[in-house]
């Protein structure tokens, strides 16, 4: 059958690499997991999710577009990084090889995320202590032990 895309997967064009960047960084934050969390089915993120995610991609200056493009260049990597391929067989599809992500041991370069947005969301200390540790022990995994 060759190899294909899942239908799940959508694509999105920006004007410029950093304003792809920054978008990509803030819905790699934990904010938006919680967004997620509270608006959503919990299968999968949508459209709708994204689109009504309010970003201020209109209000955020280059430096920080930059400075999120820096951090989407080391997410993106150590997700990768940390990926495990694996295969399975589906009846209707056939052999089906996909990569798996484990976010959490990438946890720490979306904290980055968070504290750096924080700052442009105008959050208090209190707030960002909550969005960083919102469900922490289901995030790491750590509830199943």
């Amino acid at each position: 059958m060759g190899e294909t895309s899942s239908p799940e997967l959508k694509r999105s064009y920006f004007e410029t690499k950093a304003d792809a960047d920054a978008v990509m960084a803030t819905l790699n934050r934990s904010l938006f997991y919680w967004w997620f969390v509270v608006l959503s089915t919990c299968r999968t993120v949508s459209l709708r999710e994204i689109g009504h995610f309010r970003i201020g991609l209109d209000r955020m200056e280059l430096a920080l577009k930059q400075r999120l493009s820096s951090f989407s260049t080391e997410l993106m990597s150590d997700l990768k990084r940390h990926a495990k391929r694996k295969e399975t067989f589906y009846k209707a599809t056939g052999r089906v090889v996909f990569d798996e992500f484990s976010p959490r041991n990438s946890k720490y370069i979306m904290d980055k995320l968070d504290r750096v947005l924080a700052q442009h969301d105008g959050f208090t200390d209190e707030e960002l202590d909550f969005i960083i540790n919102y469900d922490i022990k289901y995030r790491m995994g750590l509830g199943n032990e």
